[in-house]
């Protein structure tokens, strides 16, 4: 499984790099290949790519190998995508306040403050949506390494 989390943790961050060079943002801090990411980044690609297993069980779906015989769920709903969008960003905030990051209403990488480091309920729009192309990736990144989100029977 660690070979399988390394795999699903390098897509993750490739689509996050496909993501920042398709909105003309290729230059981001973090928008480069695997090998040039600071550890801390891929340890938290690696947490993100951990983390499917447990969010998909919150609503009733697990990751199944390609070989499995469960019908395969090839999209989520909008309760489902909103639900897993909440998770996500719980996920993510726990993660930076862990590796002490504290609110502040500038982000400031040095100092380790961030504005987004609030409820989900109370993000801008855009940020809302960040989180929501992360679980609408899920299924894609899962494929990609050879698995599938299947309904819990």
């Amino acid at each position: 499984m660690d070979t399988m989390i390394e795999q699903l943790a390098q897509a993750i961050h490739g689509n996050y790099v496909r993501e920042q060079t398709a909105a003309g943002n290729g230059n981001a801090p973090n928008a480069v290949p695997w090998q040039e990411l600071p550890e801390e980044f891929r340890e938290s690609n690696r947490n993100a790519a951990r983390s499917f297993k447990e969010k998909l069980h919150s609503v009733g779906l697990e990751i199944e190998g390609g070989d499995s015989s469960c019908p395969a769920v090839e999209s989520f709903d909008d309760a489902t995508t909103l639900k897993l969008a909440r998770a996500e960003h719980d996920r993510w905030m726990n993660e930076k306040i862990a590796n002490g990051w504290t609110y502040a209403p500038v982000r400031d990488n040095t100092q380790k403050h961030h504005p987004m480091l609030i409820p989900y309920e109370a993000l801008p729009p855009e940020e809302r949506q960040k989180d929501i192309n992360v679980v609408n990736s899920i299924i894609p990144l899962l494929k990609s390494v050879g698995l599938r989100v299947c309904q819990v029977v």
